[in-house]
């Protein structure tokens, strides 16, 4: 059996969120000691990976409750429901960053934000997945054709100057620097 601390200790929660818990009915004691201190068992410490688990994937506590309830059956319902729920939010956040982007292009003497990402770390990341430079060249080659702004983000992206980017947009236009057709 676990004291409250010892279970603090094992999920590396706070005292206050295991006694959340217990209020609001996701975590309960097993039994008392003889000095009235919460005690708890592995079922317990198992529950409680459960709850951290849902908690740390976006499901609300409430939803949880539900979950973890032996009389209701419903926690396909309640990710689904989680999962449009997050992706609704991340595509608030994008939506955002999108408008923020768009507000720096107006700053005088800003430049479009560079993530600072290695790209050939991220291409040795993707190697494993059957991802190589091949599909890389196809999704280069889709970004030049549709997406003029997703283009310039990737040369950004690998490092490219201003200067470098504009040559490579004029090449591919066939515009000369000065803004005339070739």
């Amino acid at each position: 059996m676990y004291t409250i601390r010892e279970l603090c200790k094992e999920s590396r929660l706070s005292r206050t969120a295991l006694l959340y818990y217990e209020s609001i009915g996701l975590l309960t004691p097993e039994a008392r000691s003889e000095s009235n201190y919460r005690l708890y068992s592995d079922d317990s410490l198992e529950r409680l990976e459960r709850i951290c688990t849902y908690r740390d994937a976006g499901v609300p506590l409430a939803e949880i409750v539900q979950i973890l309830s032996y009389e209701n059956n419903r926690e396909q319902e309640i990710l689904e429901r989680t999962l449009l729920m997050l992706n609704k939010k991340a595509s608030e956040i994008k939506e955002s960053q999108e408008r923020i982007a768009a507000l720096l292009h107006r700053v005088p003497g800003t430049e479009p934000l560079y993530l600072g990402i290695d790209i050939k770390e991220i291409m040795a990341s993707l190697a494993p997945l059957g991802i190589g430079d091949d599909v890389f060249l196809q999704i280069h080659g889709l970004l030049e054709e549709n997406s003029p702004e997703g283009h310039y983000s990737l040369l950004k992206l690998l490092g490219f100057s201003e200067e470098e980017i504009n040559s490579i947009f004029c090449s591919i236009h066939n515009i000369s620097k000065e803004g005339d057709l070739k």
